[in-house]
């Protein structure tokens, strides 16, 4: 029976609405740079240092397409509701916390649903 459970819980999970999602793509502006893509959702205006959702992406082929959901939670009991600031990072080294790679980030807020945004990595 626990089984059952396992395998429905896999099953939703993999079936996320894109009503529950934030889509779009990474592109580059010039020369692509070297190291782990990571691609998170952080709580709109908020003080929390930590992402709601990360996708890690080890050596991109740019333009890369992502998609973030529930699923991309750092910690399951974080819920993943917006509105979001969506940020795209090379980190050189491969570490999360290395901040000396490229980054761009959402200006405005992004709430769950929207397809399409385009971060440019310059």
């Amino acid at each position: 029976m626990r089984s059952l459970f396992t395998v429905l819980a896999l099953i939703l999970t993999l079936n996320v609405p894109a009503a529950e999602t934030v889509s779009g793509v990474v592109t580059v502006k010039g020369k692509a740079p070297k190291g782990v893509l990571y691609i998170f959702a952080k709580k709109y205006n908020s003080k929390m240092p930590m992402p709601l959702a990360v996708k890690k992406i080890q050596s991109p082929e740019y333009p890369v397409k992502f998609e973030l959901s529930q699923k991309d939670a750092m910690m399951r009991n974080f819920k993943f509701e917006g509105p979001f600031k969506i940020t795209a990072r090379v980190s050189p080294s491969g570490s999360a916390t290395d901040k000396t790679g490229k980054e761009v980030s959402t200006i405005k807020p992004v709430n769950l649903g929207e397809k399409g945004l385009e971060l440019v990595l310059e």
